[in-house]
């Protein structure tokens, strides 16, 4: 069993939620929703009905709150007041200023004390036509430096980088997963995952301490996140067959496989996440469809050269 920490809750039109859910159990992965208003000029579905959602299909989805943080000070009893609500974790994203200004920190200490996990959006983020009315320097206040204040702040928060920077940061990103033990990434959306192959993803996450010291202290510190929509499930189909496409690229182990895949995170969230990999000391790029004979179309094709020959052969 797999969990997704990173998807966007942006329809609660039943019917959408119902295939997006079976996509899920197809998938053998439950899924971290988050919504919320005030996305720079869109909104989401509210953090309440989130909640609604999550309870109704409890066997997959676990509701996350997004809290904004703007020109005034974020209330840190909105954080519990979540919590006690059922949310396991915290979305921040576009902020008025960076993230570590001083007026974000009480809130970030609250749900540190409350012992769940904040994803935040680093890197890259397309122009809307609000921007001109808010005027903010987006990508520079959700650069990855600014959350270095808040690991060192609060050492028992665990904090999830979304998007390892993107492009713009990755390696900054990459520096800092490696000197704070509470910071994390993922390689959500099709601008990050499809962003970094195997032998690159190794490089960034090498040890700088010891001559030749190996990537896999730094590769367990990935948590699997798509970056998928409601109406877009498809997304975390494409995700989960390149993340381990990379873990087997990288020979991760089967413990280390199941904990980027979801064992870490689900434990951050109090949640039981099963093992229920059929191969042990292995991973399989295409997971147990593969092994069950129940592939889907793949997203990835497993030998590039073979695919393009096919594919010249069809062309004549």
């Amino acid at each position: 069993m797999h969990l997704d920490l990173h998807v966007h809750c942006n329809t609660d039109d039943r019917e959408l939620v119902r295939k997006y859910v079976d996509n899920c159990i197809h998938n053998e992965t439950m899924a971290a929703l988050s919504g919320g208003l005030n996305y720079g000029g869109y909104n989401y579905v509210a953090n309440e009905d989130v909640v609604k959602i999550c309870r109704e299909f409890s066997e997959v989805l676990v509701p996350m709150a997004k809290m904004d943080l703007w020109d005034t000070p974020p209330d840190p009893a909105e954080a519990r007041r979540y919590a006690d609500m059922g949310v396991k974790g915290f979305k921040f994203i576009y902020p008025y200023y960076e993230y570590d200004h001083e007026s974000y920190l009480p809130l970030y200490e609250e749900i540190e004390k409350l012992g769940l996990p904040v994803l935040f959006h680093t890197g890259d983020y397309s122009p809307h036509p609000a921007d001109p009315k808010y005027r903010r320097p987006v990508l520079k206040n959700m650069m990855p430096i600014h959350l270095d204040c808040i690991a060192r702040s609060f050492q028992k928060l665990h904090i999830v980088m979304a998007h390892m920077g993107t492009a713009y940061f990755r390696e900054m990103a990459a520096n800092m997963v490696k000197t704070h033990k509470n910071l994390y990434f993922d390689l959500a959306g099709n601008g990050a995952f499809l962003g970094v192959n195997a032998y690159q993803l190794s490089e960034l996450m090498r040890s700088p301490l010891l001559p030749g010291g190996g990537p896999q202290a730094g590769m367990r510190k990935l948590v699997f996140g798509s970056d998928s929509y409601i109406s877009l499930p498809h997304i975390q189909c494409q995700a989960l067959n390149v993340y381990q496409e990379i873990l087997f690229r990288c020979q991760m182990s089967a413990e280390d496989t199941h904990n980027i895949l979801g064992g870490t995170a689900a434990g951050w969230m109090g949640i039981a996440l099963p093992n229920t990999s059929k191969v042990k000391n292995m991973t399989t790029p295409w997971d147990r469809r593969q092994l069950d004979g129940n592939l889907p179309e793949a997203v990835i094709p497993a030998d590039p050269n073979e695919f393009l020959k096919k594919h010249k052969k069809d062309d004549k």
